[in-house]
């Protein structure tokens, strides 16, 4: 056979063996993704996957069991973002460890379902599930509220305003984060000012000592998902977001109780494979396994 022949064969054989691997990853990345809202795997604009892509991995730790909460030296923050259950006495317990230790517990919550942490930590926060309208708005939806930070100084570097979507109201605490005085609580769900539905300036996000620890809430979780942390005009959400999860001191994500833990189809798979170390060393030992079974037929 022609040498040019079998060069030509060599590197058409190379490049069909790149275009399969391509198809292969892209499969993959499909196979993996799902569109539920908050999960980390769904990259739509109701997920949080670019949020969880601009984690810095060397000092972020995922807290699947919270007895991790008990065991973290120095100043430390936890994100609990979009709960959706009633936690375990054993979660509770982690949680109260956690602010016993005087580190910073931020919960994102606008269904209520926070509330059960609340009550379990002993705050007097309580999240009310009554979507926050407002005539200052980005866009022409009246739950796309844009608040304003009270004050300059905060647990967390403060931007001037933040745009939030569906915010819910807040009772108690000290606020970090009001809306403008052309608010209402919207109780009737119909988006207009209605008899009983009084204008005034809400709180969205508020914090408050829970003994030597700090806690902090935010009436709205939706600032973590796509379409509200990457497009420019929602920058001020990116920027609060960026100075939380790069402050001097170890990130904590929740994925005991969160709604970004949420996974489906293969994205379930890779999620308990993820996070289950036997399951790893298993896969680890398969895989070193066929290349000796490889190099061995290649020798022989």
């Amino acid at each position: 056979m022609n040498r040019w022949r079998v060069v030509a064969i060599r590197y058409a054989s190379w490049i069909a063996g790149g275009v399969f691997i391509a198809a292969l990853v892209l499969l993959f990345l499909h196979l993996s993704a799902n569109d539920l809202e908050f999960s980390r795997y769904n990259t739509g604009w109701n997920g949080a996957s670019a949020f969880f892509s601009d984690l810095p991995r060397d000092r972020t730790i995922e807290v699947f069991n919270p007895a991790i909460l008990e065991k973290q030296p120095g100043n430390a923050t936890l994100l609990v973002i979009a709960p959706y259950r009633m936690p375990t006495e054993q979660e509770i317990a982690g949680y109260k460890a956690f602010l016993a230790a005087g580190h910073t517990l931020f919960l994102a919550d606008d269904f209520g379902a926070g509330n059960e942490i609340l009550a379990g930590i002993g705050s007097r926060i309580t999240i009310n599930p009554v979507n926050i309208s407002s005539l200052d708005r980005q866009y022409a939806d009246p739950y796309m509220v844009i608040a304003y930070r009270t004050q300059n100084e905060g647990p967390f570097v403060m931007p001037p305003d933040l745009t939030l979507n569906g915010a819910a109201l807040l009772e108690g605490g000290t606020p970090l984060v009001l809306t403008s005085v052309m608010s209402w609580a919207d109780r009737n769900a119909n988006n207009r000012l209605n008899t009983g539905e009084e204008m005034g300036t809400l709180p969205v996000m508020v914090q408050e000592s829970v003994g030597p620890g700090r806690l902090v809430v935010l009436s709205d979780p939706s600032i973590f998902v796509n379409t509200m942390y990457v497009q420019p005009e929602n920058g001020n959400n990116r920027a609060l977001i960026h100075h939380i999860i790069n402050a001097d001191s170890t990130l904590l994500i929740d994925q005991m109780n969160s709604r970004t833990a949420d996974a489906k189809g293969l994205s379930g798979i890779l999620h308990v494979v993820r996070n289950t170390g036997i399951i790893e060393i298993f896969i680890f030992c398969l895989l070193i396994l066929g290349a000796a079974w490889a190099w061995r037929k290649k020798a022989f």
